[in-house]
């Protein structure tokens, strides 16, 4: 059994509720959103890995925590349920834009939930259920990109889904160190003033924009 893997590399969680937590990243190949604004468009680039490269690489790093991020993770959910099979004292970690839903959802120790302004600007309540699953998961989190202070379009959002306040993480747009030490204050400001809590993203600001980090 193969598995559309893009990068998987030893690093520190930059982002969200688990920042600071050495873990172990697989970076999974392909999306089912094409957003102008991504950071990480490299993930078209795929290799068919077999699962037992992938397992061998997980084993190998000697980290217990693992991050199944993308791309959209949740389009491999089959191929991440073999693999999470043969690894029973590891702590799984899931990555994603929040758009396809699956039980074994609940599987996943951390969730961590990046809604995409142009797959929920303009849905109704019914139209969100899947965002509704995942933050009926105790461990789930969500995460939103500050662009402006005038474009905060995630009030909406939150409250027709209902997401508690302290689940819910802002992190500054940029993909350069540049751009995040320069937006960082502005969005820090808005959090004060707004009680969601502030995300840094630690692996910009350690390397740049370097990957595999």
């Amino acid at each position: 059994m193969t598995i559309k893997v893009n990068e998987t590399f030893s690093g520190i969680q930059g982002e969200g509720l688990t920042t600071g937590l050495p873990v172990y990243f697989v970076r999974l190949a392909g999306c089912n959103l094409n957003c102008d604004f991504c950071d990480t468009k490299y993930h078209k680039v795929k290799s068919l890995d077999t699962m037992h490269t992938v397992l061998n690489k997980i084993r190998n790093s000697g980290i217990d925590d693992i991050v199944f991020t993308g791309g959209e993770p949740m389009l491999q959910i089959n191929e991440i349920n073999k693999l999470k099979h043969y690894l029973p004292h590891h702590t799984f970690h899931l990555e994603t834009n929040g758009t396809i839903y699956d039980k074994r959802i609940d599987q996943f120790r951390f969730i961590s939930c990046s809604p995409k302004k142009q797959a929920v600007i303009d849905k109704n309540s019914d139209e969100l259920d899947s965002y509704k699953k995942i933050n009926g998961q105790v461990l789930s989190s969500f995460k939103f990109v500050y662009e402006n202070k005038n474009d905060d379009w995630w009030i909406d959002f939150i409250n027709k889904v209902g997401i508690e306040k302290g689940k819910v993480w802002i992190m500054p747009e940029g993909a350069t160190r540049t751009e995040q030490l320069k937006k960082m204050p502005e969005v820090m400001k808005y959090c004060l003033d707004t009680g969601f809590s502030f995300s840094p993203r630690l692996q910009v600001l350690a390397y740049n924009n370097r990957r595999g980090v």
